[in-house]
């Protein structure tokens, strides 16, 4: 049982998903970029707010 209430609490992955989130899009993004699916203004767009969420997350740890 002790298994199941780690994979509820996060696991090894606690207070690290968001950052996996914004790398995947970030990586994502550059990706859609060197492919030519996106423009570098498209590529910015996406990139600049998951930079943001990964700041803001990182201030709110270290503020609790």
């Amino acid at each position: 049982m002790t298994d199941m209430t780690n994979i509820a609490a996060g696991g090894f992955l606690a207070g690290k998903k968001t950052y996996i989130t914004a790398v995947t899009g970030i990586v994502g993004a550059v990706g859609a970029y060197l492919t030519g699916e996106m423009t570098l203004v498209e590529a910015f767009q996406v990139i600049w707010p998951l930079i943001t969420v990964a700041f803001l997350r990182k201030g709110v740890a270290d503020g609790q």
